[in-house]
């Protein structure tokens, strides 16, 4: 009789999860009936350009349909999963996980990077292996573990069932035809129209250097960051100064002007389901090196933990003990994170490759001759370094309706 039972469980079972996705397929997205203003406000920071498409046809209604197609759980095979499951609104678009659980609960390679700016970057996922935008955006829903379509003509023809989609296809293109290249030019519109630049430190910094991005002023004493507090200064002259953070993470966006990549000296993975396997030659910049990961955007940093490619990190205090005194010796350090203040660089079997931060990229000795950096911040620089990491959270950014779930049912 026990065996009886099985045929039939399974049976209720599969009933139930057809009629699940029955009603994902049956969920509608709730849009204003006028379709807002996608268009930056800050079509420049610092001298630095966003995108000219904010000016091209019909940007709005592309950017309206690329934010449907981005919380849309029908964008993966079996409806389980949409872009917004692992880049969610209120942490900055990232996942507060330090792996993501694709379409049938496998776990991902990588940690999933937060979205800041993304329009204007020039090198996409930890590898750099997606170097524009409108390629990346349908990169996730080929994945077998992240939303597994064997093909983007598949997702064409389910695109094409559903009823919702034929107006937003023709407000944004003319016509109701879903194709592969309407799907990625939306998709990429909506994530280029997701600008970041209203932080309290961008306030204050905008309003010191709005022509030209200028730190060393702010370090010698001849701009001043006015809005932000005492601490918050401080932490802003050690980010660029003594702490060293801004060798990697210079520039106005905070992530080496977008195309910097560095091995930081972590040791072994923590968690094998975790990747850190690159590409190499496929990535952008991809030779700098096998163990080398793309640094990040550190805008909104303050909600995108855990940290890390494999999310090892659950705290930036965490993040500073690396940096502290946690920076492992290995033989592919970036040399930046070496400690080269009592070693001449005069001599012995060296190779200098100056590369666009005009740092090192690769300096070739005999061995591991040159330690760790140590900065042994003290507690004092650890409350200053967080209170400006802290100022760089865009707050309006994260609530701005114009990029949250329009489904009723998240």
């Amino acid at each position: 009789m026990k065996n009886v039972w099985i045929p039939c469980l399974l049976l209720f079972v599969l009933v139930a999860s057809c009629a699940k996705d029955e009603g994902r397929m049956m969920d509608q997205p709730t849009l204003p009936d006028v379709t807002p203003a996608y268009r930056s406000e800050t079509p420049q920071i610092f001298g630095i350009s966003f995108p000219s498409e904010f000016e091209a046809p019909r940007f709005d209604d592309r950017a309206q349909l690329g934010r449907v197609l981005f919380h849309d759980r029908m964008l993966s095979q079996n409806g389980a999963v949409s872009c917004n499951t692992c880049h969610l609104q209120s942490h900055g678009f990232a996942e507060p996980k330090a792996l993501s659980h694709g379409l049938r609960r496998e776990l991902t390679e990588r940690n999933a990077s937060h979205l800041a700016n993304p329009g204007i970057q020039l090198a996409y996922f930890w590898d750099g292996r997606a170097t524009d935008l409108t390629t990346q955006v349908t990169m996730p829903i080929e994945n077998h573990v992240e939303m597994g379509f064997r093909s983007l003509e598949s997702l064409v023809e389910r695109l094409d069932q559903l009823d919702y989609y034929a107006p937003l296809f023709t407000a944004a293109y003319g016509d109701p035809e879903p194709s592969v290249d309407r799907i990625q030019d939306a998709l990429s519109t909506f994530l280029s129209a997701m600008v970041t630049c209203g932080s309290k430190a961008d306030e204050a910094i905008a309003s010191a250097m709005p022509e030209f991005w200028d730190p060393w002023g702010v370090m010698d004493g001849s701009l001043t960051l006015d809005g932000l507090t005492a601490l918050e200064k401080r932490g802003f002259e050690l980010f660029h100064g003594e702490a060293q953070c801004a060798n990697c993470h210079g520039g106005p966006h905070f992530n080496g002007w977008g195309m910097d990549f560095a091995d930081i000296g972590l040791d072994a993975e923590p968690n094998e389901n975790a990747s850190t396997s690159v590409n190499a030659g496929g990535g952008f910049l991809g030779n700098w090196g096998p163990t080398a990961m793309k640094v990040p955007s550190l805008r909104n940093v303050s909600l995108t933990a855990p940290y890390m490619h494999d999310g090892r990190f659950a705290t930036l205090d965490q993040v500073l003990d690396h940096y502290s005194h946690g920076i492992q010796d290995v033989t592919t350090l970036d040399p930046r994170l070496r400690d080269w203040s009592g070693s001449p660089l005069l001599g012995g079997d060296i190779l200098i490759d100056v590369g666009p931060g005009l740092f090192p990229i690769s300096i070739g000795l005999d061995g591991n001759e040159v330690p760790p950096v140590q900065l042994n911040f003290t507690p004092e620089e650890r409350l200053a370094l967080k209170a400006f990491l802290h100022s760089l959270t865009d707050h309006a950014f994260v609530q701005d309706e114009r990029f949250s779930n329009p489904f009723t049912t998240p």
